[in-house]
């Protein structure tokens, strides 16, 4: 991988139209600033021409393989393109922002689109869910600069600039501003899918893929589940293992919002049951292998996390109201003990149907004659 990684830097260079040596410099420029992305002593071994050379090949690498990664005209093996795009995504493997910033040369606000496009096709999710990524949020505070000292605190730092493509990627996938910042979350019991299904619980997929798109709509005796749609893969647990590790570390945001997620999709995940159901929803798309493996995949992940408590309480809240209306619980558990096929709803209407008949034959019977007469 060494040498691919030669070449491919040697690439960019080329592409760029940009002298090595003024490619260089810029890297130079912000070695310093690099070096301070990092664990203090972590770095020491390397002299600070070694450093800026390291992250000047490293980040001329992955610029290449993003831009290959798009077009689709990288000469290394499909199995390798694997590795390297989920080892991209490693915590331990994050290249700081302003490295790979100081090479996006001659466009940089093209090298950005392409960015967020390679972090939005890594992403494991619906291909029918497209949403709008880090770079809307960069574009918006950049056109909207007037407005951007009467922001809240809080939105200000929601579109500051990421410090690696891993913090890339946990920006499309949270919405700091869904939470509500006075409500707790707290479930009186678990319940999986398959139990909220029986309950009168209908589930669907929210029209973005983030994780904090998740709403519950009340209806009469039944209610409707949102849950962001998601790709299962060989790439999801590292994905959000790293995720995870990365929403623990101290200049991360304090959302928690994977973590919460994991957890939440934990409770509704028991069985490959569960799974099942929230595949034939359009929710969960496995392409992992059994429905069991998906089921164990999240039960693995969330095991000793903590949520949030004040991420999905409200949706959390109006499960619980609605799993303590008794009148709904019954209503739901009838339907779905009678009529939970199409073939017992047919059933049903062949039945009423005959009894229809019954009494317009009685009817006839007794007063037919009579009229008659």
């Amino acid at each position: 991988m060494e040498d691919h990684k030669m070449t491919m830097a040697r690439q960019h260079v080329t592409d760029s139209e940009v002298a090595i040596q003024t490619l260089y410099d810029k890297v130079v420029a912000v070695t310093e600033d690099a070096r301070k992305c990092y664990i203090e002593g972590s770095t020491s071994k390397w002299d600070d021409r070694q450093f800026a050379q390291m992250m000047f090949l490293d980040g001329c690498f992955v610029l290449r393989f993003i831009c290959c990664s798009l077009d689709k005209e990288t000469r290394i093996k499909s199995h390798n393109i694997a590795f390297v795009r989920r080892d991209l995504f490693l915590l331990e493997n994050q290249l700081p922002f302003l490295v790979l910033e100081a090479l996006m040369l001659p466009d940089r606000n093209t090298w950005l689109e392409n960015v967020n496009r390679f972090v939005e096709n890594t992403r494991a999710r619906s291909p029918r869910h497209q949403e709008g990524g880090w770079l809307d949020g960069i574009m918006k505070n950049f056109f909207n600069h007037r407005d951007r000292k009467d922001r809240p605190k809080e939105t200000k730092q929601q579109q500051q600039q990421p410090v690696h493509l891993l913090g890339i990627l946990h920006g499309q996938l949270i919405d700091r501003s869904a939470h509500d910042p006075l409500s707790i979350s707290e479930w009186s019991s678990y319940r999986s899918a398959i139990e909220l299904k029986a309950a009168g619980i209908h589930f669907k997929p929210s029209k973005t893929s983030r994780c904090m798109d998740v709403s519950f709509e009340p209806a009469m005796s039944f209610g409707t589940l949102r849950l962001p749609p998601i790709m299962v893969d060989d790439s999801t647990k590292s994905m959000f293992l790293n995720l995870v590790a990365y929403e623990c570390c101290p200049d991360a945001p304090d959302d928690f919002g994977v973590t919460s997620y994991l957890c939440f999709m934990d409770v509704l995940i028991d069985h490959a049951e569960d799974v099942k159901e929230l595949r034939s929803n359009g929710i969960l798309l496995n392409f992992l292998g059994s429905d069991k493996e998906v089921a164990n995949l999240f039960n693995e992940i969330a095991r000793d996390l903590v949520p949030n408590p004040r991420a999905h309480a409200e949706v959390i809240g109006e499960i619980e109201r609605h799993y303590n209306n008794k009148v709904k619980i019954w209503i739901a558990e009838w339907l779905h003990t009678h009529f939970s096929t199409p073939w017992t709803f047919l059933a049903f209407l062949g039945a009423i149907f005959a009894l229809a008949l019954t009494c317009f034959q009685t009817y006839l019977e007794a007063y037919g004659d009579k009229k008659l007469n």
